[in-house]
């Protein structure tokens, strides 16, 4: 991946860094086990569970945990990049919510049409989180909080409060049960959405001005990169990825659900991103870390779940796990 340095250059991930994390020399290889550490931990907890937790070689778990994790997925890109210019956004939870909320008020007029508005909504979302933040230059932290509270409770407004369930045929229902080969359609659509993620960041100049601008936006200000442009990008694509996310995570449940949907989604997709190397320092991220950053997280849930480890433990245990990483992470270069 790319990743800003000081001075707005722009370093291959991979490339010579600093010296920060601690290395592991194997005759002329030297490997930085720290930038590693979410593979390692995610290879350990997979070889666990096929070891010790019941039923996990089943295929039909697997497709499950890839269900569960192509919306997060979706979530956590928007979020790397909006940490990559050290900010936050802490609306796409209730970005999703807010996306199904759409769908179900729309699917009787089409499930194409409410598709499409569950996409549109979660973009229109992301554009206002970014007009606040670029042109009123109020901090992340604060309008995608108070985007969080007000989109939320504009999706149980909207449905009243109440769950509605969506047909049982057509375009919706499909998207949240096909699996061809045992691969989830939701899944492939969001590792794409990864891979064409990686280049916009890594080949666009939209994604070089966000590490620009994470990295120092004096300098990028300075260098006469658009700043508040590249912001309201930034979070119009969070929008954009939470609305598509909304729209998975409705087909999946089959009913459009804003007291359930996107719930805590936020929380994960940080921990994701930063578990995966993108430093809330801003200036650098990386996309394949973030996707098994998610891979992790979905499988360490499954792991409590799948071994009978009551709720309230597991919720300690996940924070305590997430800390432990977060602590490998340090340093990493």
């Amino acid at each position: 991946m790319t990743a800003a340095v000081p001075g707005g250059r722009i370093a291959e991930r991979g490339a010579p860094q600093p010296a920060g994390g601690r290395r592991l020399s194997i005759g002329r290889l030297s490997i930085d086990w720290r930038a590693q550490s979410v593979y390692v931990a995610f290879v350990a907890l997979v070889a666990f569970d096929l070891l010790v937790t019941p039923g996990f070689r089943n295929p039909t778990v697997i497709r499950s945990l890839l269900f569960e994790a192509a919306p997060l997925i979706l979530i956590a890109l928007g979020q790397s990049l909006a940490i990559g210019t050290r900010g936050i956004d802490l609306s796409v939870g209730s970005v999703m919510a807010l996306s199904s909320a759409m769908i179900g008020l729309t699917v009787d007029a089409g499930q194409g049409l409410a598709i499409g508005a569950g996409i549109a909504v979660g973009l229109a979302c992301g554009v206002l989180n970014g007009l606040l933040v670029a042109l009123l230059r109020i901090a992340p932290l604060i309008s995608s909080l108070a985007l969080l509270v007000a989109a939320r409770g504009l999706a149980q407004a909207l449905l009243g409060g109440a769950r509605v369930d969506l047909p049982f045929g057509g375009p919706i229902p499909a998207l949240g049960q096909m699996a061809p080969l045992g691969i989830p359609v939701v899944a492939i659509v969001s590792l794409l959405l990864a891979a064409a993620f990686a280049f916009v960041v890594r080949r666009t100049l939209p994604g070089r001005y966000a590490l620009f601008v994470g990295a120092s936006r004096t300098a990028a200000t300075l260098a006469g990169h658009p700043v508040r442009l590249t912001l309201a990008f930034v979070y119009g694509l969070s929008g954009l990825l939470a609305g598509l996310a909304g729209v998975f995570a409705t087909a999946r449940l089959g009913a459009a659900d804003a007291n359930y949907i996107g719930v805590q989604f936020e929380l994960d997709a940080i921990a994701a991103a930063v578990i995966g190397g993108t430093p809330l320092s801003g200036g650098r991220i990386s996309t394949l870390g973030t996707v098994f950053g998610v891979l992790l997280l979905v499988v360490l849930d499954a792991s409590f779940i799948m071994n009978n480890v009551n709720a309230n433990y597991a919720q300690i245990l996940k924070a305590a796990f997430i800390v432990g990483a977060l602590y490998l992470r340090r340093g990493a270069a």
